[in-house]
């Protein structure tokens, strides 16, 4: 195992355990760096899997621990794109190369509970919360409250999966017995007028970089529309949540990439949602509008390597592409990629479903709201596409 100080250098393999859409973009920037790239998940043809130089395909059933010794012996450095992996295999890991960030940080991440603790105990802004052990605790949580009140699974819960809006006494009673058994967290209910997050880079030697703000526009639950730079009325909250996220970097020793997602208040406070150890969907807008990716910077992170510039180089704004857009044919991609602001990226998958990521759209503009408006126009466009090829064969077509 090389020091940590030591850079670790294109030529060199690096590991990241997850096989997701983050993990692909992960290894194109790799790659292009000059690395090799080994992946480790136990689905077959996963998005990652498809660019890596090798894929660590242990399913649940076989013992991990010698396919993750022979994983970092062979990677110089291990890395994150999912957060639902166990700590545990990351510190078998640790033993014999880097893993960065470590299992510490993931763990943290991974549970609200200790999430939020966390960073309240480092005096850092989150929204209020409770442990929640039985109904009578959530009845105690609104007393202080007032009704609604957010109930969420400690664990496992991403892109609103594992939690419910709490709206009254009656509708507690209604859903308890679905979540009675589970780990929960209560969260006050906030009434914020944005949503925002900040990406950060931290590698060995404690260089620091943080993106701009990204605004962010959620529906179902799932991001939706990104965009950058933020509006006019929340630009004045960036240096404090860049510093906030700096000062988290360092508190709790992060060397890799995170974000930090928070909720701007009516009152025009910044509170912390949550945290992801990782890249962020917010930071896909960064492959095609900034000098440095999120991508490549997470590779500079783990390898030690100068930490690129956080530079914007034009406004622009992000789509998600679910699967609800395909029909019985993928979308006609030609209405994108016709027009010369927009960037394409599809993530290999093969089976589309509502509300699964396929990829994204990144558009280019004069100013992010207007960005904001064609990327969403060019989707509208997409799925216009796919009704008008589902039109039966012999049906009159206009």
């Amino acid at each position: 195992m090389t020091s940590d100080s030591q850079p670790i250098l294109p030529g060199s393999w690096l590991g990241v355990l997850g096989g997701g859409q983050l993990g692909r973009m992960f290894t194109h920037a790799a790659q292009r760096l000059g690395y090799h790239v080994a992946v480790w998940e136990p689905e077959t043809d996963c998005p990652a899997g498809q660019a890596a130089d090798r894929h660590f395909c242990v399913q649940d059933t076989e013992d991990p621990l010698p396919a993750m010794r022979e994983m970092a012996q062979l990677c110089s450095v291990i890395t994150l794109e999912f957060e639902n992996v166990s700590p545990e295999l990351l510190r078998q890991a640790a033993e014999l190369t880097h893993t960065r960030p470590g299992a510490e940080f993931l763990e943290m991440c991974q549970d609200r509970l200790l999430e939020k603790a966390g960073l309240q105990a480092a005096g850092f802004p989150t929204t209020p919360f409770h442990s929640i052990s039985d109904s009578q605790d959530v009845l105690q949580a609104a007393q202080q409250w007032q009704w609604p009140v957010v109930l969420k699974t400690t664990r496992s819960g991403y892109d609103g999966k594992g939690q419910v809006k709490v709206e009254s006494p009656d509708h507690l009673a209604e859903v308890w017995p679905s979540l009675e058994g589970t780990s929960l967290i209560a969260e006050r209910w906030i009434e914020f007028a944005a949503e925002v997050s900040v990406v950060t880079a931290r590698n060995a030697e404690g260089e620091i970089a943080c993106y701009p703000l990204f605004e962010n526009q959620h529906a179902r639950h799932i991001l939706d529309v990104t965009s950058c730079p933020a509006d006019a009325s929340l630009i004045g909250l960036e240096t404090e949540a860049q510093d906030i996220c700096a000062q988290i970097a360092k508190q709790f020793g992060v060397v890799g990439l995170f974000c930090v997602e928070f909720f701007v208040t009516t009152e025009g406070k910044l509170l912390i949602n949550e945290m992801a150890p990782r890249p962020h969907n917010s930071g896909h807008v960064t492959m095609d509008a900034f000098r440095c990716s999120q991508f490549e910077q997470q590779v500079r992170a783990i390898c030690n390597l100068p930490l690129g510039t956080t530079e914007q180089l034009q406004p622009a704004a992000m789509a998600n592409l679910l699967g609800d857009l395909w029909g019985d044919e993928p979308p006609n991609w030609q209405q994108a990629i016709q027009q010369s602001t927009a960037h394409l990226h599809l993530y290999g998958k093969q089976e589309p479903r509502p509300g699964r990521k396929m990829g994204h759209l990144n558009v280019l503009g004069s100013d992010a709201r207007q960005a904001a408006e064609l990327a969403r126009q060019l989707r509208s466009e997409l799925a216009s596409a796919v009704v008008a090829d589902a039109t039966p064969a012999g049906s009159p077509r206009r």
